[in-house]
């Protein structure tokens, strides 16, 4: 009796089987996975150097009389801003400016010597030799006179180029000698920034590129600098290379000597772009899931570089494929698929 039961219930489930839809029939068979789909994403690599770097003013001096004298004058002071051509220290001159007056006179006499003998000259009264002799002392007194205003010149500390004056410990009355140090003056309008990288990044620093930089000293915003000069050479011993960066500081932002962190990032080759969630790890290299025809397809990949909550990876992936980005842990090669995410465009895939 109970044989004759399970024969009848057998018979029941194939008949119901033979009554069934395609559709309904469908849910017995492998189930579609319910994944979510983006396009995917292309992203140039990001190439980052870091270094740090000391800053020098562009133009920098430290000035030192010509001559050993006493101080008249001192025309500055700390932190001035100064001028080309401006007179910092007055040395006392007045011997010099004795002589000079001196000079200038005896040039006059001589010129006026030479304008009556070649009067004469004309006239034949004095000989040729005479009149050479007097353009001879004429041009000597021309030197005394060129002498006399070096002295002079030599005897006045003056600011080579447009600048902001250190510290001096020169003052009026002091006796100093062409050892001592009267100032300095730092061009601080731009700032060069002296920074060595390693060899492997030689490529990434060509004149004109940009980078980034910020002090030490305080972590306020970055700045932005160019590259302006480059070695001809590697060091062969520490296997670096120097490169020069220049920093605008119009307003005076930084001084020379400051230390600063330099950051330099270019773009490089693109690569597939995926959210870290999207890449799996199999036995032998990662992978990462595309849909094909809604259908799964398995890709393995190389990773090229892993940035903030994204990784860059190199594959057999097609410009307008479909990366599945969750409902990825079960999925099997052929699988079909039903997006969660309808709104996607998939349009370019399927076709």
């Amino acid at each position: 009796m109970r044989s004759f039961a399970v024969i009848g219930l057998g018979l029941l489930v194939m008949m119901s089987s033979l009554l069934m839809t395609p559709a309904e029939a469908q849910g017995f068979g492998p189930r579609e996975a319910l994944v979510i789909v983006e396009p995917v994403q292309f992203e140039r690599e990001l190439n980052r150097v870091e270094a740090v770097g000391t800053a020098e003013a562009r133009r920098s001096v430290t000035l030192y009389p010509a001559v050993g004298e006493r101080v008249l004058n001192v025309n500055f002071e700390s932190g001035d801003e100064v001028k080309a051509g401006q007179i910092l220290v007055q040395l006392d001159d007045r011997r010099q400016q004795v002589a000079l007056r001196q000079a200038k006179l005896n040039l006059r006499d001589a010129e006026r010597t030479v304008e009556r003998l070649k009067s004469s000259f004309d006239q034949g009264a004095v000989p040729q030799s005479e009149l050479d002799n007097a353009i001879l002392l004429r041009d000597l007194a021309e030197v005394e006179v060129e002498r006399a205003e070096t002295e002079i010149r030599d005897r006045k500390v003056i600011a080579p180029f447009d600048g902001v004056v250190g510290i001096s410990d020169i003052e009026e009355g002091d006796r100093i000698t062409t050892q001592t140090m009267v100032a300095t003056i730092d061009d601080r309008e731009t700032l060069l920034i002296d920074f060595s990288v390693p060899e492997a990044a030689v490529n990434l620093f060509q004149e004109g590129v940009e980078l980034t930089v910020q002090p030490w000293r305080y972590s306020g915003p970055p700045a932005t600098a160019e590259i302006v000069e480059k070695d001809s050479r590697i060091d062969p011993q520490t296997r670096m290379f120097r490169a020069r960066a220049a920093i605008d500081n119009s307003k005076d932002d930084f001084l020379p000597g400051t230390s600063f962190r330099t950051n330099i990032q270019l773009r490089g080759k693109e690569f597939v772009a995926i959210p870290e969630a999207a890449l799996s790890w199999g036995s032998r290299n990662p992978y990462i899931w595309i849909s094909e025809n809604k259908t799964a397809k398995r890709i393995e990949v190389q990773i090229e570089q892993r940035l903030e909550g994204r990784v860059l990876v190199s594959g057999d992936i097609q410009r307008d494929a479909i990366l599945i980005t969750e409902g990825i842990q079960n999925l099997r090669d052929g699988q079909q698929l039903k997006f969660k995410n309808s709104g996607v465009d998939t349009t370019e895939a399927l076709e």
